[in-house]
């Protein structure tokens, strides 16, 4: 062996060229194949970064008519809490941001509120300090939190004093109890603040849904086991309150499913495409192989006749393939850590549902991609190593060092079929994604995000009572509005686009009320005057809010177009009123108006009905300010903070930002699979380009005095050009029509992936199969022009 591998390294040496373009080939492929498998390690295959996360679940209110998952009512948990026979201990959490002041600017964090048994479910051990007591999950008495590393260092400068200090949140002093160590966090949230949630029955609302719930199963309870006991539960608590309960059912799911249920697809069909990349680029490596074996036919005939056996060329050539792998898949691995900083950096927020820190190179992903090294290295090695072995010694002996005659090589031909053929695939993908994302780009949001600039305020806390509420509210739109460059503004309490929307049941006034359960539901947003004009929300009906409409006058309602469809077909919704199970659910609000939908959920998700509520009538927060400026609304940011700050110099404003950039987050993901596999399906194309010149050129090299004898005879050069381009032309159809068969079947599996756009769209495969007809015409032109270029008399003393 040690003989083998230092020929093995001569040979490669000697061959430069062939040595760097097959070693470039498989370090692509490899490295790409490591970055992927990288993050598909983290998020799929890597255990939680808890104790015995195998017995963690979550528990979801659930509508047994459209499987969709609600988060949970707080009597509800209360009950599960209280009575359920499968779990060790279950935890509620609810997310949203609390404001730090003192040591420092003020700021905004996001923070958890969770009940004290949240730590010890997931077993994780602060850094410094403790978990919450169960004392401090008492109303009253809840008077601390517990502090991400990050923000400990960030904000407070590791300061190892700081457990056991108060710091002022929501401008309320609380201690810091705990610190939690680097990269801690539950999955979809990313909170540097932890305080605990005070949960009692007398507190707890009991109608609202909003509690994000965790449990820890019991030792011996299985997660069907905790499932049936839930089953047995619900209809008790439909029958104590059935306004609330009558169509929610309870369903328990692993926490690990939880975190890969989004992600596994697109993780899934990236790590299939990158694996295709890879058997593209052994094709091609394989071919190149097969044709150096050719030229060293000589050579192993001579090492037979000296009584080499079939076994040990076949053994000296797989380790020449084994050596290529390796060096290629140590540079590969190279490129795979380039590769992976970059996916970290771009991967969207609902791809990265585990800590980053968590994506890296570890054990997994380096044996990983040593087994692709060497498994490639066998794989591309194999079909030279056993010509070698079935080749004619004669034939080999009378080439003379010039490889056997003939130029047709069945096996060549196979592997460039098969890297057409799986190229195909990878474009048809990619070409789906493109059209689906290209259409999901027109989408019209129902506003216009141009020159809207937004920005939170940190209100939570600050204010003891409406009317101390509206009054900064009030003040705060009269200041922003006098600002020169202002269009418009007003405030919602949650933004466009932004994937979490609060919904409520409602019904007609003028019909019967329906029975428990049974009502419809709509989603609420609450907003001041000016709102639909910082938007450009269209009104077609009636009017919108006013500054008169107030906490004292009559409750007024303005719904969007999809709910005065569905639920006002043949009427006139201006001038109805309806009942809202959001403010006074017994006193009606009076429709006054019909807005434009505007797509609140996401763009690649239908708008659903909708009703605006006016915050001078409900006051609620949190407070997220809107404004349309006459020119770059990013120039506004910094006069707008100050003004604000010179009203409430410790108020954090946090998320400033332009509307355009929340419509670009909304497609990111999209945008993030597009890009990635597009890139691969060009690397694809290029090998494929790659492959088809390769073994044209090379079977012109072979047929050089037929080609001759051709031109002797009275051929002429269109005459020859064809014979050689029907060549690659036909093993490139060959391999279109087996690659649109493979197409038809995998891409089914990007359905979840499309939007507007089907697995088997007629556009995308004729775009696809033209694409890869002119550059396999554009791979053969060059080899056909120098075969019509031979000339006879050399071509006929060539042997």
């Amino acid at each position: 062996m040690g003989k083998d591998l230092t020929y093995a390294f001569r040979m490669l040496l000697k061959s430069p060229a062939f040595t760097i373009l097959a070693v470039a080939a498989l370090a692509l492929g490899i490295g790409a194949n490591t970055a992927i498998f990288s993050v598909v390690n983290a998020v799929l295959i890597q255990k939680l970064p808890y104790k015995d996360p195998d017995r963690l679940v979550m528990v979801w209110e659930q509508s047994p008519r459209t499987g969709k998952t609600n988060v949970a009512n707080p009597l509800n948990f209360l009950e599960w809490k209280e009575r359920n026979n499968s779990f060790e201990e279950i935890s509620a959490m609810s997310a949203f941001p609390l404001s730090l002041t003192g040591d420092g600017e003020p700021e905004q964090v996001d923070a958890m509120t969770v009940t004290p048994a949240f730590f010890p479910i997931l077993g994780v051990q602060p850094l410094r300090g403790r978990w919450f007591t169960t004392e401090e999950g008492t109303p009253g008495k809840n008077n601390a939190v517990i502090m991400s590393e990050g923000l400990w260092r960030r904000r407070y400068a590791a300061n190892e004093n700081l457990v056991g200090r108060n710091i002022k949140v929501n401008n309320q002093d609380v201690t810091v109890v705990g610190i939690m160590p680097a990269g801690f966090r539950f999955p979809f949230s990313k909170p540097e603040l932890w305080a605990p949630m005070p949960l009692d029955r007398a507190t707890a609302n009991a109608r609202g849904r909003y509690l994000i719930t965790v449990a820890r199963l019991r030792p011996g309870a299985t997660v069907a086991s905790a499932q049936a006991d839930m089953n047995v539960l619900q209809p008790q608590i439909i029958a104590a309150r059935p306004q609330m309960n009558s169509k929610w059912g309870i369903t328990v799911v692993p926490l690990d499913k939880q975190v890969s249920g989004d992600v596994k697809t697109p993780l899934v069909v990236l790590l299939g495409a990158v694996g295709l990349v890879l058997l593209i680029a052994c094709a091609n490596v394989a071919n190149l192989m097969l044709m150096r074996a050719a030229n060293r036919s000589h050579e192993v005939a001579i090492r037979t006749a000296l009584g080499a056996s079939g076994w040990r060329l076949a053994r000296q050539l797989l380790v020449e393939s084994t050596l290529l792998s390796v060096i290629g898949g140590a540079l590969g691995l190279v490129i795979g850590v380039w590769v992976m900083k970059l996916l970290v950096a771009a991967l969207p927020s609902t791809i990265s549902n585990v800590s980053m820190e968590t994506i890296r190179i570890d054990t997994t992903v380096f044996v990983f991609a040593a087994g692709i090294s060497l498994l490639t290295g066998i794989l591309f090695g194999l079909a030279p190593a056993l010509k070698a072995v079935g080749m004619d010694v004669q034939a080999g002996l009378k080439s003379g060092g010039r490889g056997q005659a003939g130029g047709r090589s069945v096996t060549r031909n196979v592997l460039v079929v098969a890297e057409v053929a799986l190229s195909m695939i990878l474009l048809v993908g990619a070409g789906l994604l493109i059209r689906s994302f290209a259409k999901l780009s027109n989408v019209d949001p129902g506003f216009d995000a141009a020159r809207v600039l937004t920005m939170q305020l940190a209100i939570a806390g600050r204010y003891r009572d409406d009317a101390a509420y509206l009054n900064f509210l009030n003040r705060t739109l009269e200041r922003v509005r006098s600002v020169p460059g202002v269009e418009a503004a007003g405030t919602s309490h949650f933004l466009p686009l932004g994937r979490i929307i609060p919904a409520t049941s409602f019904w007609r006034n003028d019909q019967p009320k329906p029975s428990p359960g049974s009502e419809p539901t709509t989603q609420v947003l609450v907003v001041t005057p000016g709102y639909f004009a910082a938007m450009k929300i269209p009104l077609t009906r009636g009017r919108v809010f006013g500054e008169r409409d107030r906490k004292d006058t009559a409750p007024l309602i303005v719904i969007n177009q999809t709910m005065a469809r569905q639920f006002y077909a043949n009427e006139e919704p201006v001038g109805k009123r309806i009942n809202v199970s959001w403010g006074h659910a017994d006193v009606p609000y009076e429709i006054v108006g019909v807005v434009g939908d505007v797509r609140q959920s996401g763009m690649e998700k239908n708008p659903s009905a909708g009703v605006f509520i006016s915050n001078l009538q409900e006051p609620t927060g949190p407070v997220n300010l809107v404004l349309r400026a006459q020119g770059d609304p990013k120039l506004l940011a910094q006069t707008i903070q100050r003004e604000i700050h010179a009203m409430e110099p410790d108020l954090p404003i946090a998320d400033v930002r332009t509307m355009d950039t929340f419509v670009s987050a909304s497609v990111a993901a999209p945008r993030f699979n597009t890009i990635l596999l597009g890139g691969f399906a060009a690397l694809a194309l290029v090998l494929a380009a790659v492959g088809i010149f390769g073994v044209i050129s090379y079977s012109v090299a072979q047929r050089t005095q037929e080609l001759g004898l051709r031109r002797a005879l009275g051929a002429d050069t269109w005459s020859v050009m064809r014979l050689v381009l029907f060549q690659g032309i036909g093993l490139t159809v060959i391999g279109l029509v087996i690659g649109a068969g493979g197409a038809l079947a995998v891409t089914r599996l990007m359905n979840a992936l499309l939007f507007d756009v089907t697995a088997t769209d007629t556009l995308t495969f004729v775009a696809v199969s033209a694409v890869l007809l002119v550059v396999a015409f554009a791979a053969c032109y060059l080899p056909a022009r120098r075969a019509a270029r031979v000339d006879p008399m050399v071509a006929l003393r060539y042997e």
